[in-house]
């Protein structure tokens, strides 16, 4: 992807709440002439002990974030592997991972492009966090297959960057806010509430990378959310120059 270069009547100031490394590389497509941004992870996403059985032969590999392929150790795996997002896909070639499939869009779209190629008694190996996904895990079972998840990652609810956080609600006369996970999302709420800022919110506007997201944080009430087209980064640079235009940011 491009820097995000457009003409603007000011700076913008954008708060990323992303995990740090994610951020920081979003950061990059933020031309720093145009964008003031404000640098808040919500999440913090730390590897945990797992166990894995390379004797094992699975048929599927799944990657449904970049978590997953950091967190997880490098496996010889010939076979078809399945990613969500061209960020996720971007890493599984960079890793080396050949015969990737990337979808585009969410654990719903993952289902229905995977369902052609599930048959009885295929094994799928999932690398993902502790939280369990039972969505997916019924799913594949109820098609025959054997579903194995390994947790390789947690992600923590923590404001790591509190002041950075808190300077951009009270100092920021508007702004905009992305928010690219349901996770963050609810994170995003509780500080609010912790930090006393539910009434700083006035003027600033939310970006989401889906609908899910977007319901996530209705109940605050923010005049103004927006929704990617397209559930990745790229689709969120599109949406930020969209709402620029839109509220007369651009010249």
């Amino acid at each position: 992807m491009s820097k995000l270069e457009i003409k603007l009547n000011k700076k913008v100031n954008i708060l990323l709440t992303r995990p740090e490394k994610d951020a920081m590389n979003f950061s990059k497509y933020l031309d720093k002439n145009f964008f003031e941004y404000y640098l808040a992870p919500l999440i913090q996403i730390i590897k945990c002990k797992y166990e894995f059985d390379k004797n094992v032969d699975y048929d599927f590999v799944l990657f449904t974030s970049k978590n997953g392929l950091r967190n997880f150790q490098k496996i010889e795996h010939k076979k078809k592997i399945f990613v969500i997002g061209d960020g996720t896909f971007n890493l599984a070639k960079k890793n080396g991972y050949a015969n990737v499939t990337n979808i585009k869009g969410d654990s719903n779209d993952l289902k229905i492009k995977m369902k052609p190629f599930l048959q009885q008694n295929l094994r799928i190996l999932h690398p993902t966090s502790i939280l369990k996904n039972s969505d997916l895990e019924n799913f594949f079972r109820s098609e025959g297959c054997y579903y194995k998840q390994i947790s390789c990652y947690k992600s923590i609810m923590i404001n790591q960057k509190a002041e950075v956080f808190e300077n951009f609600f009270k100092s920021c006369k508007d702004g905009l806010i992305t928010l690219f996970s349901r996770r963050t999302a609810i994170s995003f709420k509780k500080e609010l509430s912790k930090l006393g800022l539910m009434q700083n919110h006035r003027g600033k506007k939310i970006l989401t990378l889906s609908d899910s997201i977007a319901e996530e944080i209705k109940e605050l009430k923010f005049e103004k959310v927006f929704v990617c087209s397209q559930p990745n980064e790229r689709g969120m640079l599109k949406l930020i120059r969209e709402v620029c235009k839109k509220e007369k940011l651009i010249e």
